[in-house]
């Protein structure tokens, strides 16, 4: 569950039901909660559909990457409009999402899927080195390695995997808002660090800002997104954008509170009335929003500290720290993962940049090596 969400919709007068493969705490959930499995086929959706029947639903959004697919047959059993299951397939299966791209013509890596059998010396000369071995379902990076040297590339892909081309590029994303078929606004992310620090919005020049977006836009014409937010990621290069991946559902990394305070709106409300039909704009940038997501690596928590320093440092809005001496910190699989996160705001993304790393270096996260213990909960920023 994404917290900010339901908070959201509460203040917009709406009645959320929150359909969940876990439930939260009572605390947490909303009035009306479904415990259901994502996995279950698309019968499932059509029974629960006509549970809901009498409810008055407008609009099923998915919050996270794994409600995708499951949110578009529940959508579609309910007649409602909104991503398709086949667009859904296309967003979630990064193979089928990039067939369809580069079936559009659109820039994208060369990949391979296990299913076409290659051994480790034909990837190599097929995709180059260093390339990219990762999960084809998956969000927040779980999985994904890039290996540099012929060992380190597996002898063969295993099912659900797929090996892709290294991009030389610099990695952003890219936040798209529209409907009818059309992205229509977008909101450019610089990543400061990937999966670790990001800067909204990202100073691009109008020239390359307008690339991006031509490409944000025709990704949403080769997938079939008919409205919502997306999350594109993408690599600038010389040439131009070139396609990374694109999730049909809103950012996580914290990227949706730095959008709050950057363009001084909340971006889920502005989600959820596109998604009931409506039609809105995405204001101007008021100013420059950063986060820093903190994570020691494996081990044992040696030193935990600084927090209420950084909390007095200029342009400060958040400090999290939720972890203390002699706590365990498993090894980080996805941005999901975190043991807290630094949030500043500055009148231009430079300041923002300046004032995040003068707020890390104030914070004090120190561990001591020591694998094999149990995992760090996903804390939901996929």
């Amino acid at each position: 569950m994404r917290r900010a969400a339901i908070e959201s919709a509460a203040r917009m007068g709406l009645r959320p039901i929150l359909v969940a493969e876990t439930l939260p705490s009572t605390r947490l959930r909303p009035a009306h909660t479904i415990e259901a499995s994502f996995d279950a086929p698309p019968e499932a959706w059509k029974t629960l559909a006509a549970d809901l029947k009498g409810e008055g639903i407008d609009a099923v959004v998915a919050l996270t990457e794994r409600s995708v697919v499951p949110a578009a047959h529940l959508r579609a059993a309910l007649g409602l409009g909104g991503l398709s299951p086949e667009a859904a397939r296309l967003c979630t299966h990064k193979g089928a999402m990039k067939r369809a791209i580069r079936t559009a013509g659109l820039p994208c890596a060369d990949f391979v899927e296990a299913s076409e059998g290659l051994t480790r010396d034909e990837l190599v000369e097929r995709l180059g080195l260093p390339l990219v071995v990762k999960p084809c379902v998956g969000s927040g990076g779980r999985g994904a390695r890039i290996a540099r040297e012929a060992s380190e590339v597996p002898e063969t892909l295993e099912d659900g995997w797929m090996a892709e081309a290294f991009i030389h590029g610099t990695e952003m994303s890219a936040e798209g808002l529209g409907w009818g078929g059309q992205m229509r606004a977008m909101n450019p992310t610089r990543y400061l660090a990937v999966g670790e620090a990001s800067v909204v919005p990202a100073p691009l020049a109008a020239p390359e800002e307008q690339a991006v977006r031509d490409l944000h836009g025709a990704a949403w014409r080769a997938l079939g997104v008919e409205r919502g937010l997306t999350h594109m990621e993408a690599f600038l290069t010389p040439e131009g954008p070139v396609f990374g991946e694109l999730a049909a559902r809103p950012p996580g990394g914290h990227l949706m509170r730095l959008m709050a305070l950057a363009y001084e709106m909340d971006p889920w409300e502005l989600a959820f009335r596109v998604e009931c039909g409506e039609h809105v704009e995405l204001p101007q940038p008021r100013q420059a929003a950063a986060v820093q997501i903190l994570h020691p690596g494996e081990g044992i928590v040696r030193v935990a500290s600084g927090v209420e320093t950084v909390r007095e440092l200029p342009g400060v809005t958040e400090v999290t720290l939720r972890v203390q001496p002699g706590d365990r910190v498993d090894r980080r699989e996805g941005t999901g993962q975190e043991v807290g996160h630094l949030i500043v705001t500055a009148p231009t993304a430079p300041e923002a940049e300046a004032r995040l790393r003068a707020a890390s270096e104030a914070l004090r996260l120190e561990i001591t090596p020591d694998p094999g213990h149990a995992p760090l909960p996903d804390v939901g920023l996929d």
